[in-house]
């Protein structure tokens, strides 16, 4: 079977399987339907990869979206180049099973505590969503105290995965979801108005957790409001999980009082938040311009990793995909 260009060059790709060859006239546009679908099935039947991808005819909202299928990582922005060591795209069926797709898979190797992916966003946004699929590698623990997850952040990249202080509200915000030692789900945020373990918010001043599940209000989740009503179901290893996380600054203000910024969380399609009035900034100025996916340990873990796939970055919430995208039929082009 072949697809031949109307444009006048008559370049033809021809599809060998175990489909007979057809010859078609017709520009009928769901018979052009129909023989990709025959022609994807032929492919599929003698063991010919083929990789869909959601980012093809995305949406105007999506800013960001990538399934990885770059075979590298030359659409995201980080410093250290990503190296092979740690960061790696490798063949993997995905959260969809789909045959020839591409994942990323972040390591921590002996003598390198973390990896991540950082991706500068065009332009600042008061509100985002980030959607992305991951993969706990058999054997990955749960356990080991660190920072594995992903989020977004807000203000100066020199800002990016800073910790013990707490923000001025005119310099950045950040929320990045983690599991907890059993595997709930949890944002792991920093703030302005962050207060659940901040003895001295310029040297001793940790991210907030939504939901706290740290205790039930005798020291740390003293605002019942940002406790769960009942623990998130914990992750689990081996299998994919599809988790979307949104951020809305609100209104700069200049007090708790008047805050009105926005923060939710989905795992696997489950609400997690809202929580809400959270005092995110006092300037304008900050907005939401980084997504970062990343894998930080404390102390010594195994060779299991973390793999992410389908990640998606846009102005609306996103969902989690039930099924691949169907193809999409040719255009400009006569089977014959």
């Amino acid at each position: 079977m072949d697809w031949c260009d109307e444009s006048g060059s008559r370049a033809c790709v021809g599809i060998v399987g175990p489909v007979q060859t057809w010859y078609w006239t017709h520009n009928s546009r769901w018979e052009l339907w129909a023989m990709t679908a025959l022609a994807l099935f032929a492919l599929s039947q003698s063991g010919r990869a083929i990789a869909q991808s959601e980012c093809e005819g995305a949406p105007a909202a999506w800013i960001f979206c990538t399934g990885f299928e770059e075979g590298d990582f030359s659409v995201w922005d980080d410093y250290d180049g990503n190296p092979l060591e740690t960061n790696r795209v490798v063949p993997d069926p995905g959260p969809h099973g789909r045959a020839g797709n591409n994942v990323a898979q972040l390591v921590s190797v002996s003598g390198v505590v973390g990896s991540d992916l950082v991706k500068v966003l065009p332009g600042g946004h008061q509100r985002l969503y980030a959607r992305w699929y991951i993969k706990f590698e058999p054997g990955f623990s749960f356990s080991t105290q660190g920072h594995v997850g992903g989020g977004l952040h807000a203000g100066a990249r020199s800002h990016l995965g800073r910790s013990n202080f707490r923000p001025a509200g005119n310099d950045w915000f950040s929320g990045w979801f983690e599991t907890n030692s059993v595997g709930r789900p949890f944002v792991y945020t920093y703030y302005r108005g962050m207060y659940m373990d901040c003895t001295d918010p310029n040297g001793s001043c940790w991210g907030d957790h939504f939901p706290c599940m740290i205790d039930q209000g005798q020291g740390y989740c003293t605002k019942p409001e940002h406790r769960p009503a009942a623990p998130p179901a914990p992750l689990t290893v081996g299998n994919w999980h599809c988790v979307e996380l949104m951020m809305d600054g609100g209104q700069p203000s200049t007090s708790q009082t008047n805050a009105s910024g926005q923060m939710n969380l989905w795992v696997d399609g489950n609400e997690i938040g809202p929580w809400t009035n959270l005092w995110f900034r006092t300037s304008s100025n900050v907005n939401l311009s980084i997504l970062w996916l990343n894998v930080f340990f404390h102390g010594s873990h195994g060779p299991a990793g973390v793999r992410y796939d389908d990640v998606v970055v846009s102005t609306q919430r996103i969902g989690c995909a039930t099924e691949a995208s169907p193809p999409r039929p040719p255009h400009n082009v006569t089977v014959q």
